[in-house]
């Protein structure tokens, strides 16, 4: 038995990769990937929001959410505007053709969380996400102490 190939840590990656590959291929046709997708899904939510906020807000660096945004820009799914309050802020908003795409991503979601349940059931798939989320709270709070310009 291979300790690190049958280890959480790599099988987290595994599991990872896998995912955002199938959920790639559900949603081909949009030309979307995923980390575009959950940009989208927080425009959806809530629009306008700022480029510092969506960082916030999904968990990613600001310069990816600038790269995301630049994309799904060039797809003419959504717009940058500077916003009114302080122009230093770069808003991000949807277009009507971002907009168009929110029944279907909700549909693909829910399909990717149907077959998810599938496998797990719903309560291994809530505890799977308990898991998942106390995980991320550890590394995002050791991250956050690991800072060397942070002051002590």
């Amino acid at each position: 038995m291979d300790p690190v190939k049958n280890g959480a840590a790599y099988m987290l990656q595994v599991v990872a990769r896998l995912q955002t590959t199938s959920f790639i291929g559900r949603v081909a046709g949009s030309g979307v990937h995923p980390a575009g997708a959950y940009v989208l899904h927080e425009l959806w939510r809530a629009a306008p929001l700022s480029q510092t906020e969506l960082s916030k807000r999904l968990d990613i660096g600001n310069a990816t959410v600038g790269q995301t945004v630049k994309r799904l820009e060039s797809r003419g799914l959504v717009k940058r505007k500077q916003s009114t309050e302080d122009r230093r802020v770069v808003m991000v908003e949807l277009t009507a053709k971002g907009r168009s795409l929110e029944i279907f991503f909700d549909r693909e979601t829910q399909g990717l969380t149907a077959e998810i349940n599938g496998v797990l059931g719903l309560k291994g798939t809530e505890t799977l996400t308990k898991l998942l989320t106390r995980l991320a709270d550890h590394f995002r709070a050791s991250l956050s102490t690991d800072d060397p310009e942070k002051p002590e």
